[in-house]
């Protein structure tokens, strides 16, 4: 699977370390993601910080999903996508003709 990043801002080594991670596991629930893309921005400030909003498209054989969450920090914004994309790979699975999972 490929993984593209965009961000309006410098993704740092760690950072793109742990969306590939993240991200990466995701291929354990369906192995046929052709592609994937984050979309990193930043929100509206919420008290002292700047929220944070990760969005993920998975690119998969007929579809494109996709899932989006905001946080105070970028790596539980990852996270919460990352959770909720997850779920919806699962779901589409079994949506598929002949898998009886």
């Amino acid at each position: 699977m490929k993984i593209l990043v965009n961000a309006p801002f410098q993704v740092t080594d760690q950072m793109q370390e742990m969306i590939d991670d993240k991200v990466g596991k995701l291929e354990t629930y369906f192995d046929r993601i052709a592609e994937a893309e984050i979309y990193l921005k930043i929100g509206e400030k919420r008290h002292r910080h700047r929220e944070q909003i990760a969005e993920i498209r998975l690119n998969v054989p007929g579809t494109t999903l996709f899932a989006a969450d905001r946080s105070d920090s970028v790596e539980k914004a990852v996270a919460g996508a990352s959770e909720k994309a997850r779920k919806q790979l699962i779901k589409f699975k079994k949506q598929l003709p002949g898998n009886n999972h």
